[in-house]
């Protein structure tokens, strides 16, 4: 990580995270990369590509 409080990552409008109630997070702050933290990243860009 750098030295910023936290890291971001984000999705463009391409990403197919649309939900069925019509909102949904397009970006995410990470205060550090866990095992937990990096299965989420990987489901959600298997989603985001699908």
């Amino acid at each position: 990580m750098d030295k910023e409080r936290y890291s971001s990552f984000g999705f463009t409008t391409e990403a197919k995270l649309d939900e069925e109630h019509g909102m949904w997070p397009t970006s995410f702050a990470l205060t550090r990369l866990s095992e937990k933290g990096e299965t989420a990243i990987r489901k959600l860009l298997r989603r985001a590509v699908d």
